[in-house]
């Protein structure tokens, strides 16, 4: 599937009128009766699923202009509350209080995050808890865990990632990250950093370990499970979580049109495409 960068506008030839924001035009009417331009908004880990489905409907639709950027999880709960954009994308749970703000979450796909270490790191598996005390600083050099006497370099996410948020949930639970940590903004740049540099570890979403191996990383086994779709799928592999999309109240319009196409079977083929577990 074609990538595109996220903060770019994804646009089909043919005639549309831009809006700044948030704000659509739906004056006119294409063939199957989509039209007009609109900005979503959130995970970057969403992004290549959101940025295939725009695509694609707008293959179908003359006129439907659909940008995606990518901002993290939060910025995008943030970005719908505010009406900068119609749509989000949110790579954990919605928080309470953008529950009760009213956003409405739908699950579009499942993923695993990925553990992932630089090529030199001679350890295959971590346990959840010896994940969980390295993320929290209780385990610094790679000889407590079975490899080499060398300081881990730990890459984390910033605190507007959705991949964050559901990491912490799973594997620290109530502790805190460790504050040492190197920052990453996207998954690209997780995958990057880690391949790139001896003895460090991060994670990713599942749709981005081949990035990482193409770099000279790997992944590793969580007590003794391996990521991938069926692992996530049987529930062996433990660090897993939903991709959601949400709106302001329940979706309507070509926001509902984007969800409903998220959910048919040639949506689901655009997540299994992007790397990710489709519902079914």
């Amino acid at each position: 599937m074609k990538k595109m960068l996220f903060t770019a506008l994804i646009v089909l030839a043919g005639s549309a009128m831009v809006f700044a924001g948030g704000s659509k035009d739906t004056s006119s009417s294409s063939e199957t009766g989509l039209s007009g331009t609109y900005s979503f908004g959130g995970s970057t880990t969403v992004a290549p699923i959101a940025e295939g489905i725009a695509e694609q409907m707008m293959e179908e639709n003359d006129g439907l202009t659909i940008s995606y950027e990518g901002v993290g999880s939060s910025s995008g709960m943030k970005g719908v509350l505010a009406g900068t954009f119609t749509l989000g994308g949110a790579s954990r749970d919605l928080k309470q209080s953008e529950l009760d703000a009213g956003l409405v979450p739908v699950v579009i796909a499942k993923d695993g995050i990925s553990v992932v270490v630089n090529g030199n790191v001679t350890v295959a598996n971590l346990s959840l808890t010896q994940l969980a005390d390295i993320y929290s600083g209780k385990i610094n050099n790679w000889s407590e865990v079975g490899g080499a006497n060398a300081d881990i370099v730990v890459c984390n996410r910033d605190e507007s990632s959705g991949t964050r948020g559901a990491f912490q949930e799973i594997v620290l639970g109530k502790v805190d990250y460790r504050k040492d940590a190197q920052i990453c903004k996207e998954n690209g740049d997780v995958a990057q950093t880690v391949a790139s540099t001896p003895n460090a570890i991060g994670y990713v979403g599942l749709g981005f370990v081949e990035t990482v191996i193409n770099g000279g990383g790997k992944a590793l086994m969580i007590d003794g499970v391996a990521p991938s779709i069926d692992t996530v799928v049987d529930g062996s592999y433990k660090v897993s979580r939903g991709l959601n999309v949400a709106t302001m109240g329940e979706a309507t319009g070509l926001e509902k049109a984007f969800i409903d196409y998220c959910l048919s079977p040639k949506g689901q083929a655009i997540v299994e495409d992007a790397g990710f577990i489709a519902l079914n």
